[in-house]
C-alpha cells in the first residue's frame, strides 16, 4: 500500500529538528568532497527557497539540521536537498537504488524551551558517535564555526540564533559555547527527542 504524501503546509517561523539516514544505515558520506557537496547543495537550496539554517552535524551516515522555515513548506526544501544529493551520490559511486531511508525525520522545535536543547544535541553527535573527543574537532558540523566564531557565509544564521537568547552577541555565544560543552556530560536524551537518533 503506497505511503500517504505529507501535507505541504507552510508555517512561517516553524523551527524543525531534520534527520535523514542512510538506506539500511550505510553510508552517505565517504570523502572530505561528499561532505562538501552536501554542504555546496545546502548553500544553493538556502538560496533557492531561503531558510534559516542554525545548526547542522552531517555524519557517514545520517545527518541532522536544525532550521526555521520562511516561505516554503520544509517537505519542499527537503526534497530538493536529498534529491540532488543522491543524484551526485550515484553517479559519483555508480550506485542505484535509494540513498536515503524512507522519508526524512521532523520534530517541531519550540523555540523558547528548546532551540538550544535541540542545536545542542545535533553539536554533540559527533563526539557521542565517537568520531571526535570534542564537537569543535568535527569539520562537518555548525559548532565547528560557532566555536571559531566564524558565520559561514551564506549557509548558517550565526547571529540570529545567538540573538534568541541576546542582544549581546558576544555574549550569548559564550553562553552557547559553555552549554554545549556542559552536554558532554550528560548521558541522557533531551526531552524533545521522542527515540534515539544517533
Amino acid at each position: 500500500m503506497p505511503r500517504k504524501a505529507r501535507q505541504a503546509i507552510i508555517a512561517p517561523n516553524q523551527i524543525y529538528h531534520i534527520v535523514s539516514r542512510g538506506n539500511n544505515e550505510r553510508r552517505i558520506f565517504r570523502s572530505a568532497r561528499d561532505y562538501r557537496k552536501f554542504i555546496f547543495i545546502l548553500r544553493e537550496t538556502k538560496k533557492k527557497f531561503p531558510f534559516y539554517l542554525y545548526c547542522y552535524s552531517l555524519m557517514p551516515n545520517h545527518y541532522h539540521l536544525e532550521l526555521e522555515v520562511q516561505e516554503v513548506s520544509i517537505s519542499k526544501i527537503m526534497h530538493r536537498i536529498n534529491f540532488l544529493y543522491a543524484i551526485y551520490f550515484k553517479k559519483r559511486y555508480k550506485t542505484s537504488g535509494h540513498l536515503f531511508q524512507d522519508r526524512f525525520y521532523s520534530s517541531l522545535i519550540e523555540k523558547d524551551r528548546y532551540l538550544w536543547e535541540a542545536a545542542r544535541y545535533i553539536d554533540l553527535n559527533p563526539p557521542r558517535a565517537k568520531l571526535v573527543d570534542l564537537p569543535e574537532k568535527w569539520r562537518w558540523g555548525s559548532f565547528y564555526f560557532y566555536f571559531r566564531g566564524e558565520n559561514q557565509e551564506g549557509l548558517l544564521d550565526t547571529e540570529r540564533f545567538l540573538k534568541f537568547s541576546s542582544k549581546d552577541l558576544k555574549a550569548a555565544r559564550e553562553d552557547y559555547l559553555k552549554y554545549v560543552k556542559e552536554g558532554l556530560k550528560i548521558e541522557k536524551l533531551p526531552k524533545f527527542i521522542t527515540k534515539k537518533l544517533i
